[in-house]
């Protein structure tokens, strides 16, 4: 899989995809981690106790499976997730020769930030200084 350098109307056109996979990928986490805090207590001879646990452990395979796959489509489209929990996602793009990061939560309408590779969430800044500038360096070149 190669990399992906995103511009901004590009990463904002999939972004109702990344939506809906981000979603899907959130809600499985949340199941996945209530099922690892199931402990099924029962002696030897307790057969429901055993048939429940095999099931959960089938569900928590069935639904790790789903999560890799949300994981992969997301990936295959470009983008990094970095933290599912708070449905942080960045898409690669370039300023200059400089490689930067648009910057998106699932809380957020569309892409509101960007960020260096360094800096990361706590290095955000406004996409609008970023539109600003991309208009600046094409201005300068006409």
């Amino acid at each position: 899989m190669t990399h992906r350098y995103f511009t901004v109307e590009d990463a904002e056109a999939v972004l109702p995809k990344v939506r809906n996979h981000m979603t899907k990928l959130m809600n499985i986490h949340d199941e996945l981690t209530a099922l690892s805090g199931v402990k099924v207590a029962a002696d030897q001879f307790d057969w429901t106790a055993h048939v429940l646990a095999i099931n959960i452990n089938k569900r928590y395979h069935e639904l790790s499976f789903k999560y890799l796959a949300e994981l992969e489509a997301l990936t295959r489209m470009g983008a990094y997730v970095k933290d599912v929990q708070q449905g942080l996602v960045d898409f690669c793009s370039k300023l200059g020769d400089k490689d930067i990061m648009l910057c998106w939560q699932y809380d957020e309408p569309t892409l509101l930030y960007y960020h260096d590779g360094q800096t990361g969430f706590e290095g955000r800044k406004p996409i609008t200084e970023l539109k600003q500038t991309l208009i600046q360096q094409k201005n300068a070149l006409l």
